[in-house]
């Protein structure tokens, strides 16, 4: 199973926070709000979001907080990507490929995680 990033979820978090992915969004919020209610460290990150849902800053340490819960915690990755399978329907986050093939021009840079 693909590690759970903070990136991943920061993308899929943004619309789900502002309220931009409509009423399937809300669910989607609704399922992350319960888990996180069983994961005492990602109760505070969340309620930061709610409080100010378009603060960067903020969904970001939210992100950060749930993936390294779901670094640990081997039933929360797997919640966890169910969960994004699911938000990502619901907020068209296109998948991005960790390789691709074909010709390459100019240089290509590799990040180091």
């Amino acid at each position: 199973m693909e590690p759970v990033t903070g990136a991943a979820l920061a993308a899929t978090l943004v619309p789900l926070a502002t309220g931009t992915a409509g009423e399937p969004g809300a669910a989607a919020w609704s399922a992350l709000t319960a888990f996180t209610a069983r994961h005492d460290e990602a109760t505070a990150a969340l309620a930061a979001v709610e409080d100010t849902p378009g603060d960067p800053a903020r969904v970001g340490a939210l992100a950060d907080v749930l993936a390294a819960l779901a670094a640990r915690n081997e039933s929360a990755a797997a919640w966890l990507h169910e969960w994004l399978a699911g938000a990502d329907r619901v907020v068209d986050v296109p998948h991005i490929p960790e390789s691709a093939s074909g010709p390459v021009h100019g240089s290509v840079t590799q990040p180091q995680v």
